[in-house]
């Protein structure tokens, strides 16, 4: 293990330095916080952005303890689900905050020696799972107005038999014309 890691410029083009209460953002370009969190408003950008930071611990927002920094995490994973409007946005900070609180919790619970420590980190940990896949489903039926699509790869056919292709609706009495 005797190598030093040197850490690539992040694509996005910010730089998170210092400690968990001074952080030092550094820009490549006015606009780059902007980007990644796919907004025209400055303020909103770093709102956000004091809001990803917020929910760090300090070991985990801090060059002092490099491999546990979360916050390059944070504004990656934001950027990567590349959020269309203000409600993507600040779900896409919640699922990032999840996601790090899961990981956080699985390291405790790896941790854990006795029966209660492990049973109070893995049911912080299940919850934070079943809140993370809730989130992902919000966004989903976000995205699609809620509207659920189903594909059919296959279908067979029998003999004599018909197949239906389109819209089928159901309910509602035919009129009888009287």
């Amino acid at each position: 293990m005797g190598k030093t890691l040197t850490k690539p410029k992040s694509d996005l083009g910010i730089e998170i330095r210092g400690t968990a209460t001074n952080h030092n953002v550094t820009l490549d370009h006015e606009q780059a916080l902007q980007q990644a969190f796919g907004t025209d408003f400055p303020e909103m950008a770093e709102s956000l952005l004091r809001h990803c930071l917020k929910m760090l611990k300090a070991n985990e927002s801090s060059e002092d303890y490099a491999g546990n920094d979360e916050r390059e995490f944070m504004l990656a994973a934001v950027a990567e689900l590349k959020p269309r409007d203000t409600v993507e946005r600040m779900l896409a900070v919640q699922m990032a905050a999840t996601h790090v609180a899961m990981v956080r919790s699985a390291r405790w619970l790896a941790n854990s020696e006795r029966i209660d420590q492990v049973n109070a980190h893995y049911n912080g940990y299940n919850k934070l799972a079943r809140t993370y896949a809730a989130q992902v489903e919000a966004l989903r039926k976000h995205r699609n107005g809620g509207k659920q699509t189903v594909t059919v790869q296959h279908v067979n056919v029998s003999d004599g038999g018909q197949a239906i292709v389109g819209n089928v609706g159901t309910g509602g009495r035919a009129s009888d014309g009287k």
